[in-house]
């Protein structure tokens, strides 16, 4: 069994490697924006290395703020003290140049290039990295970090050293205009546990805890922390799967895991019954849970 992805209470997503097209001329950054937005990330990355609550509730989004205690508390660690313990440190941007300063609707972001410095090891080779920023009432605040690895794509970073944006029209990168809508707090959990799906050549979606935990797997395996845990007693699950081309099996798994994040033991497994193509538009599962596993 593949073991549930721990997401760890950080304000970091990964990408993979870029396909980059011909280049094209650098447009000029925003200035005004870009000094705007500056000002948010370095605010909030001082509060994130003193480990201040007052400067960290004040420059992170709302939005971003209840994603994070929904992760802590599933994870049965402590809120908000937690979101200061990652090993993970706020890049920062001395050394690093800003090829984009853009803004949406509600949604900006600003795209510097360079060696970044996540506080790891060295700092390696040269990368985008994307800060992501969100408007409220009393104006911007910063969101998440999106980290591109090229690996050994020299061809892109050549591509971007001579100004090339053409890679920030793709989806992953855009700016969508809207404000997401912000979680419900989540329960503290009974058990830890984590949700592995295994979804091939179809789409399913997983709502667990009345949809305060739902993911949706496309053609993939995917897997994580399941938000507030599981509760003693009945756990209702609903499954939706939507057969694609070439569809061939849909599985769930859920483990409890330790406290380090490491799956412990298969708790439950359901797949549909009948034949590919004939799979009803939704599942309505439970997991009984008895007793917290001594998994500590």
């Amino acid at each position: 069994m593949t073991d549930p992805i721990l997401r760890r209470p950080i304000l970091l997503g990964g990408l993979g490697l870029l396909l980059m097209g011909k280049g094209t001329a650098a447009a000029p950054v925003d200035g005004v924006l870009r000094g705007v937005l500056e000002r948010v990330y370095i605010g909030w990355s001082e509060a994130m290395r003193r480990g201040d609550l007052t400067g960290f509730s004040r420059y992170t989004s709302r939005y971003r703020q209840m994603c994070l205690r929904n992760e802590v508390v599933s994870l049965r660690q402590p809120w908000p003290r937690a979101v200061f313990r990652g090993i993970v440190q706020a890049p920062p941007l001395q050394g690093l140049t800003c090829v984009d300063a853009a803004e949406h609707g509600d949604t900006a972001r600003l795209v510097y290039f360079g060696r970044v410095d996540f506080g790891l090891e060295s700092a390696g080779d040269e990368n985008p990295v994307v800060l992501r920023f969100l408007r409220e009432a009393d104006g911007w605040k910063f969101d998440w970090i999106q980290y591109v690895n090229l690996g050994r794509d020299e061809a892109a970073r050549q591509a971007i050293r001579r100004g090339d944006r053409k890679w920030l029209e793709t989806p992953q990168f855009q700016l969508t205009g809207q404000y997401p809508a912000v979680p419900k707090p989540c329960r503290e959990p009974y058990q830890v546990a984590g949700l592995s799906v295994v979804a091939l050549g179809c789409r399913v979606t997983v709502e667990l805890n009345g949809g305060v935990h739902r993911e949706i797997v496309e053609n993939d395996t995917g897997g994580r922390v399941i938000t507030g845990g599981l509760q003693k007693g009945v756990n209702p699950v609903v499954i939706q799967p939507e057969v694609l081309a070439g569809a061939s099996g849909v599985r769930l798994q859920v483990s409890v895991l330790t406290r380090q994040g490491t799956a412990a033991k298969e708790l439950w497994k359901w797949s549909p019954s009948e034949a590919v193509g004939q799979w009803q538009p939704r599942y309505d599962a439970s997991i009984f849970v008895k007793s917290a596993a001594v998994v500590r």
